[in-house]
């Protein structure tokens, strides 16, 4: 996927989201969203951790075909050297590339989510693409809630609420 083939107001994964729906064996349902896609650098970071959770291979084995990976054009590359000050490698390339296409960025941390949003960009985390999935019938509320308490239980990720219904 180069910058010319690149959807229109991209969906732009980092790895946060990419690992926790990799964690519960739902891949689908971040591949099925509207210009869903990654940069190389969630990539590099899915294949360091791999070997500590193995759970990142479905990540992996799904980039291409089902989520693509962008090509970083010159234009995203100068931007992610100015942002990379303020986030780690895989948050400043995603960032970048939603910035530079007006799409949105996809990411549960909260350093970038605080970022992005006061550089005007889209954010929405692992909990939102949950809401968006209830909302748009693909899975019940019992379901998301079940697969937040795995989140939670499993992997450690931080969540204010503990079911899906205290966040409406």
């Amino acid at each position: 996927m180069t910058g010319n083939d690149l959807p229109a107001n991209p969906s732009v994964l980092n790895t946060t989201v990419l690992s926790n729906f990799a964690h519960i064996d739902q891949l689908w349902i971040v591949a099925d969203l509207s210009g869903i896609c990654t940069v190389p650098v969630v990539r590099e970071e899915l294949e360091h951790g791999v070997a500590n959770h193995p759970y990142l291979q479905e990540a992996l084995d799904a980039l291409d075909d089902e989520i693509p990976v962008a090509a970083i054009s010159d234009t995203v590359a100068n931007r992610e050297a100015v942002v990379g000050e303020h986030l780690d490698p895989g948050e400043a390339q995603a960032f970048a590339l939603a910035d530079a296409h007006d799409g949105r960025l996809l990411t549960d941390d909260g350093d970038a989510r605080s970022f992005a949003k006061d550089q005007g960009v889209t954010v929405v985390g692992s909990v939102g693409v949950l809401l968006a999935a209830i909302d748009a019938g693909r899975i019940d509320e019992a379901t998301a809630d079940e697969w937040l308490s795995k989140w939670i239980d499993e992997i450690g990720y931080y969540a204010p609420y503990r079911t899906i219904s205290e966040y409406r």
